[in-house]
Parts: structure tokens; sequence; C-alpha cells
């Protein structure tokens, strides 16, 4: 790896549940297998030595228990989750300006979200070719750019795409 190579993870938050109906959408937890799968993909990165400086993470409340637990799994404090707003709802457009808007201090950050527009990224973005991107799964991709302001697809290139029933 070259100097100018920032470190990309793209990862779904983990399953949720659907119990109390009455909840709305963005205040939905963890389902029990979520809870599971998320500390697991965690243990999973610390053991490649992908572990990111940062996560930046939807503000619905899935994707925050899963950056907590995935925090928890890689050793990570608090401080290094960051919530973006952005990133719920979102399109493509606003998943690549919150890449974009990273400090260039990190190496390697982890963007926590939602389908469809984390799958629509991974393949504009990345090039990932998989017709559905589970849960928790953990998308990791290579950037040749020396500041996040330049990322995009011509830049790109993917490396690994892991999710909890892959072994």
């Amino acid at each position: 790896m070259g100097e100018r190579t920032k470190e990309l993870l793209l990862i779904r938050h983990a399953k949720s549940s659907w119990e109390d109906p009455a909840l709305a959408d963005w205040e939905r937890p963890l389902a029990p297998r979520g809870e599971r799968a998320a500390p697991e993909m965690g243990r999973r990165l610390l053991q490649q030595g992908r572990v990111p400086e940062q996560l930046v993470s939807s503000e619905a409340v899935r994707a925050r228990q899963t950056a907590k637990l995935l925090a928890e799994a890689m050793g990570l404090d608090r401080q290094q989750i960051a919530v973006d707003p952005r990133l719920y709802e979102a399109g493509p457009n606003e998943w690549l300006a919150v890449i974009r808007d990273q400090p260039d201090c990190y190496h390697r950050i982890a963007l926590i979200g939602h389908n469809p527009a984390l799958e629509q990224v991974a393949r504009q973005l990345l090039g990932l070719q998989t017709s559905k991107v589970p849960t928790a799964a953990v998308i990791y991709a290579h950037l040749s750019i020396d500041a996040w302001a330049e990322a995009d697809a011509a830049c790109a290139e993917l490396i690994d795409f892991d999710y909890p029933k892959r072994r």
C-alpha cells in the first residue's frame, strides 16, 4: 500500500427488531441476532487488522447500537463514534458527501447505515457485484487518494465483502 491510500469500510447495521410495531422506523433496536452479529463482525475486523480510527453512524437506534457493539469488540472508545444524520434515509449522493467530508487525519473510516443506499454506494463507488448486502455486512475498500474529498469510483478498489453467515 502506497502513501496515497485511504481505507473505507461500509457496514450495514445489524439485524433489527420488528417486535414493537408502534416504534418509528429510526427507533427500532437491534434484534438478538443483531446483538450477536455486530460484535462478531467487530472481532473479525480486529483479527484482520482493519480497525477503523473513526466510526460514522446513522442516527437510527439500530445503527448506533451496531456502532457501539462494533467499537467495543474492536477496543475503540465512544469518542471514536460520530453520528451523522445524513446517513439515515440518505441516497448514494449523501453517502458520498459524508465520505468526502471526513477529516484527512483518518486513514481508515467506517460508515454504518442502511439499505438500499449502502448497496447502491457499494455498487457505484466500489463495484460490488452482489444482489444483496445482508445485515451486519462489512464492505472493505482501498481508495488511492490523499484526501477524503477526492473519493470517487475511479480511485476505489474493493478488497473484501464479509457478512455473518459467510463463515
